[in-house]
């Protein structure tokens, strides 16, 4: 995956958090990518790692959580010569990682129900991160504020602007999140399962509006979802993650059109289908993914892996090996 033309990248990361019962490994080894105006889907089962790897870019891991590996960005002020910053360097409390949070890398989270604040209205915060990072007085921070709600599609923003999250529809929060997260023109967004608590419809709404931001102000795009539909719509790359460790990465064509990794396959196998198969029973992925914490030796899909060969998948870390062009695989079938 060596490139070095990219935006932002993620080098052997790995966040442990040191609890009494041992050492949880949340995010294992993990190393990518993104390039400047590209969206990098990062899928897989709930407690693959997902989520705490977007944390770790943004450094806001909670304790006892720590954070190893490289985290290389690009800034926007920065030359293309000059040297990128390493962000897993920096103190998560400091005031250079808060002037990149938000600014250069901005992300919308999971639940906006939980993530806005309940005591204060949505204006008021999506105002506290414009006069955060732009040189602007309260007046001006509010038009820009009003201005952004409106390109994401809120109805009446005006009025809008000075309600509190209870007194909007998930929708709304969900456009609210989208608009504070874009409010300074980051180069990166991280989108964590932005879609999850809404219905199909405004999902729909959701995504088509975040392809058409993207194509307006330019910004790259990493979209962490278990949804295999949304990554077809919204990815160029792909990444599947299986406990804390990168397990396929390629081209979304490849992934769908030939996926190597026996937990791809099985994670395409589980999608409902239309039309006359629709009548077929889904294939199902046995058991659940372990907890990460002191785990056995050997590959982690072992135990759910219908084509695990006892004797070598369970004794040893198979390596990401890259098995066909800019196709990399982490599995002993293809070394």
């Amino acid at each position: 995956m060596e490139n070095n033309n990219f935006l932002l990248k993620i080098n052997n990361l790995k966040t442990y958090f040191y609890l009494d019962e041992g050492i949880l490994k949340a995010v294992d080894g993990v190393s990518f990518k993104i390039e400047k105006e590209k969206v990098l889907g990062l899928v897989g089962e709930s407690g693959c790692g997902k989520s705490v790897t977007a944390q770790s870019i943004l450094r806001i891991v909670p304790p006892p959580g720590k954070v190893e590996g490289k985290i290389l960005l690009h800034q926007k002020n920065g030359s293309a010569k000059k040297e990128p910053l390493d962000l897993a360097k920096l103190d998560p409390q400091g005031k250079k990682i808060r002037s990149i949070r938000g600014k250069e890398i901005a992300m919308i989270f999971q639940e906006p129900m939980t993530s806005f604040s309940p005591l204060h209205t949505i204006g008021n915060q999506i105002m506290e991160a414009i006069l955060l990072h732009q040189n602007v007085n309260k007046q001006e921070a509010r038009v820009l504020a009003i201005d952004m709600l409106d390109k994401v599609g809120m109805s009446n923003p005006h009025r809008r602007i000075d309600e509190y999250p209870h007194q909007l529809s998930g929708g709304m929060r969900q456009r609210g999140m989208i608009a504070m997260a874009l409010s300074c023109n980051p180069s990166i967004l991280i989108a964590d399962e932005p879609t999850t608590a809404l219905d199909v419809t405004v999902q729909a709404q959701i995504l088509e509006l975040m392809k058409d931001l993207q194509a307006k102000f330019g910004m790259s795009i990493i979209y962490i979802t278990h949804n295999l539909g949304v990554i077809a719509e919204m990815s160029e790359e792909v990444a599947v993650m299986y406990l804390g460790r990168i397990v396929e990465y390629a081209s979304v064509d490849d992934i769908f059109d030939s996926p190597l990794h026996p937990y791809t396959k099985a994670l395409l196998k589980s999608i409902p289908k239309v039309g006359k198969k629709a009548k077929v029973r889904l294939d199902s992925i046995k058991g659940t993914v372990p907890l990460p914490l002191d785990l056995p030796p050997g590959c982690s899909f072992y135990a759910r892996c219908g084509q695990a060969k006892e004797g070598i998948c369970n004794k040893d870390t198979p390596p990401l090996l890259e098995a066909k062009e800019k196709h990399w695989v982490r599995c002993f079938l293809y070394t």
